[in-house]
């Protein structure tokens, strides 16, 4: 065994065990749960079957097609099998010059936050009908449109179910 018998600071180059030491601490650092997360931007779209908010925290852009993701609160007691649910994430692409979008994946979430595997395939893109829920996410996505001025924009997805629910009940309009 070497033992330094000295107090003297002693600049090593970092070797073997060190660098080794030293990316899996860096990898532990990336990979931590603690990490703070940007909070979500939900922005109220549309109140129909649905409360759709769109994500505004996960637009990307290409040129002028947007991919992005919905969250559509479903009605208070909605459930699928003995489960109860809060809606789900719907994944879109827009293209805000074609005015087409095309549904690429879904993914539920139960009641109390769980959120369920991504499911589906990208489908063909097609036009935009309007006045429904596609029309106004592409509205808020493509020109800046911010409906419901009275409604704030949300930071959960638990806040947007307690904010959308009562606007499916009342059938509120932007």
């Amino acid at each position: 065994m070497n033992r330094r018998t000295d107090s003297r600071p002693h600049p090593e180059p970092v070797e073997g065990r060190g660098r080794a030491l030293i990316a899996l601490t860096a990898l532990m650092l990336m990979a931590s749960p603690t990490r703070a997360e940007a909070p979500l931007q939900l922005r109220l779209a549309d109140v129909g079957r649905f409360a759709s908010f769109v994500d505004l925290g996960s637009v990307e852009w290409t040129g002028r097609v947007a991919k992005l993701r919905v969250l559509q609160v479903t009605e208070g007691g909605f459930t699928a099998g003995a489960e109860e649910y809060w809606g789900g994430w719907r994944h879109e692409v827009i293209d805000c010059d074609a005015r087409t979008i095309a549904h690429a994946a879904f993914s539920s979430i139960r009641a109390g936050g769980r959120e369920g595997p991504l499911m589906g395939e990208q489908r063909p893109a097609g036009p935009i009908a309007p006045g429904g829920a596609d029309a106004a996410t592409a509205k808020v996505v493509c020109d800046g449109w911010k409906p419901y001025a009275t409604t704030p924009v949300v930071t959960s997805v638990s806040q947007a179910v307690t904010v959308g629910r009562p606007l499916i009940e009342s059938g509120a309009e932007p």
